[in-house]
């Protein structure tokens, strides 16, 4: 708990206070708080943490920053379990529409990959130097409702990026892309060229916009086409490939298959030429995002254009918003999106 000043008011704990309660030095504080942990024990560390988390110790503000009561600087936390997170193309777009519009206004943004919830139980003991964070968090619904409760510990502004808040945390906002609408778009296209098989084609990795577009595609077709579902190693295109060639070759009946984002589409031309199918007449192949490497196929593919980037400017703009005190309650905005024609349904 915080320690009283002369005056009798509450002040902050500080390194000392940390250190004196955790029977180490200041200095060891330090270098647990900031991940400097060569020379730190597992059990003195682990003395540190519980001292921080017993005194809520938050590291102090310097400068400007402290001046202001600001750190001008926002975050974007991703819990993704490949460590080259930046790697997958919606969050590149997420983070380049974040950092660009805060740059206008003299922000910084800070982006932390976390591979799992052990990675954030670090994260949250040390200083996290920003007023405000977006998250984008992959895996079941249960663990997703775990992470964002944890960071909702943090009492800083916060937008959950494509997935809706649990209903117990109302004070955090949300913005997500009209994923149910874009696949229901592409099954209706692909019915009307008549289509009555289709596989989607979802990465291993569950999130959930994933969820949704899947979700979308057998509400879609009814009783109208089959949806099957087959669940891919997105994070390695060449075995990709290969798992959409396989259920191509033992399911000859197959009319179109939906990648759940471009590289998956990708994948699935891939594999029907493997197989020798032509695309469009033999096998019908759509995407998902409409990112720039979606126009290099041959045919080009079809799929739905992602407002990533915008998303990004949205996310910014309403925490800045909430950090100045003009963003009143929670916002939660679904943004649109569009078919992308291409050659790959004909």
């Amino acid at each position: 708990m915080a320690k009283k000043s002369a005056v009798g008011r509450s002040s902050k704990p500080s390194l000392k206070d940390v250190a004196k309660l955790a029977n180490v030095s200041v200095m060891t504080v330090s270098n647990v708080i900031n991940g400097r942990m060569a020379r730190v024990g597992d059990e003195v560390a682990a003395r540190v943490r519980e001292a921080v988390r017993e005194l809520n110790y938050r590291p102090q503000r310097s400068g400007r920053s402290l001046r202001l009561q600001k750190e001008f600087a926002l975050g974007l936390t991703v819990l993704h379990p490949d460590r080259r997170f930046l790697d997958d193309p919606y969050i590149t777009q997420v983070a380049a529409g974040m950092s660009n519009f805060l740059a206008t206004i003299g922000y910084s943004l800070m982006v932390n990959g976390l591979r799992n919830l052990k990675a954030l139980d670090t994260l949250m003991e040390r200083s996290f130097g920003y007023d405000g964070f977006a998250v984008m968090v992959s895996g079941e619904r249960e663990q997703r409702v775990q992470v964002y409760k944890k960071l909702a510990q943090l009492k800083l502004p916060m937008v959950v990026i494509q997935d809706a808040p649990p209903p117990d945390l109302p004070e955090v906002s949300s913005v997500c892309q009209d994923d149910g609408v874009g696949a229901g778009m592409l099954v209706e296209r692909l019915i009307d060229k008549r289509a009555k098989r289709i596989l989607f084609a979802a990465s291993r990795q569950v999130w959930p916009a994933m969820e949704r577009r899947a979700a979308a595609a057998v509400a879609a077709a009814g009783k109208r086409a089959r949806i099957d579902h087959l669940s891919c190693s997105e994070d390695d295109f060449e075995l990709s490939i290969r798992q959409i060639e396989t259920w191509l070759r033992s399911h000859p009946n197959t009319d179109a298959v939906m990648g759940g984002n471009d590289q998956l589409g990708l994948a699935a031309m891939q594999a029907a030429e493997r197989c020798g199918l032509s695309v469009p007449s033999e096998l019908m192949v759509t995407g998902y995002n409409a990112f720039l490497f979606q126009k290099f196929s041959k045919p080009t593919l079809c799929s739905v254009s992602s407002p990533a980037y915008e998303i990004g400017q949205e996310v910014s703009k309403m925490l800045i918003d909430l950090i100045n005190g003009d963003g009143g309650e929670a916002r939660h905005l679904l943004m649109p999106v569009s078919v992308v024609d291409g050659g790959s349904i004909g």
